[in-house]
């Protein structure tokens, strides 16, 4: 099975939905893959097939961020699909999570083969009109109700980040009681100023390589007052971990550097978008840049910092 598509949070809730049911099946046993640079397939091919007699039914999942398995994946993926369908009582599923794939990436062999099956469920953006419903149906899924106008405030307060609206709906849980009716009021009172989530978004953008999104944020931002000490602080954080993680990639894979880094598994998917783009000594060429910022945020270089922290963001997402 494949699960794909833009919205991180739809593609979590769908794989989740997806365990329970085969857990239900007797399907206890879960191992994750992480398929990048040089993964290889000739040994899971080997550990799918070392299934012993008594072995429980078990989930194989494979984190394919880009969507792009190879030559040799390709044929795993269509070979196992052929196998699969020989088999009456299956002792095991795979299934494979992806990001965006576009159009080149959906008429490959192997994408065409799940399809084929009626096994591909996409995660698409939710905006506007259906953004609204979407609230007032996930806040009736936790026992609270919203009307069109404090829908419609949650989802501009969140910035249409369907992850931070469920968090917020999640906390709303909390604070009123099951059956209240919440107004427009209640969510200026208790959800996080916008400009919060818009910070972070703007970590997200930059990393996904989204330039244009980025800067449009970084330009809010500064119109709504936020300093500029904040969106450098921001920016070198990002910064810093980019390099960590390039110097560690140096001596071990990406799993055990972002372990040790303690960047969340929620992150890690924007940090492959950037690494893929740019090696270490990019990463760290742009340290003098923030060290600019710095200086004439602090009045002892002359020159504008927003003008600065704008091509710092342009340098880190393109």
């Amino acid at each position: 099975m494949l699960i794909y598509g833009e919205e991180p949070l739809y593609v979590r809730l769908s794989l989740d939905a997806l365990r329970e049911a085969l857990k239900a099946q007797g399907f206890m046993q879960r191992d994750r893959y992480d398929v990048e640079g040089q993964f290889n397939w000739q040994d899971l091919q080997m550990d799918t097939q070392a299934m012993s007699l008594f072995a429980d039914k078990r989930i194989i999942e494979l984190d394919m961020p880009k969507g792009t398995p190879g030559k040799e994946g390709g044929e795993f993926i269509r070979n196992w699909l052929n196998q699969q369908q020989q088999v009456m009582d299956l002792e095991t599923v795979v299934v494979v999570t992806c990001e965006k794939l576009d159009s080149r990436q959906t008429k490959a062999k192997w994408y065409q083969a799940i399809e084929a099956q009626g096994l591909v469920v996409q995660s698409k953006p939710i905006e506007g009109n259906a953004l609204i419903q979407w609230c007032q149906k996930r806040a009736a899924d936790i026992g609270l109700q919203l009307d069109g106008e404090a829908a419609a405030e949650l989802a501009q307060r969140v910035e249409g980040n369907l992850l931070a609206a469920d968090q917020e709906l999640e906390k709303l849980g909390l604070l009123f009681p099951q059956g209240a009716q919440l107004t427009i009021d209640n969510i200026r009172q208790s959800v996080a100023d916008q400009a919060h989530y818009q910070l972070f978004a703007l970590s997200t953008a930059m990393l996904l390589g989204k330039t244009q999104y980025a800067l449009q944020i970084l330009h809010r931002l500064q119109q709504e007052g936020l300093e500029a000490p904040i969106v450098l602080w921001l920016l070198s954080k990002e910064l810093r971990s980019l390099i960590a993680v390039s110097q560690k990639q140096q001596t071990m894979n990406l799993t055990q550097a972002y372990k040790q880094l303690n960047i969340w598994s929620s992150k890690q998917n924007e940090f492959n978008a950037a690494l893929r783009r740019h090696n270490l000594s990019y990463w760290q060429s742009l340290l003098g840049l923030a060290m600019q910022i710095d200086f004439q945020i602090k009045g002892l270089s002359q020159g504008d910092e927003w003008v600065n922290l704008s091509d710092l963001v342009f340098k880190i997402s393109q």
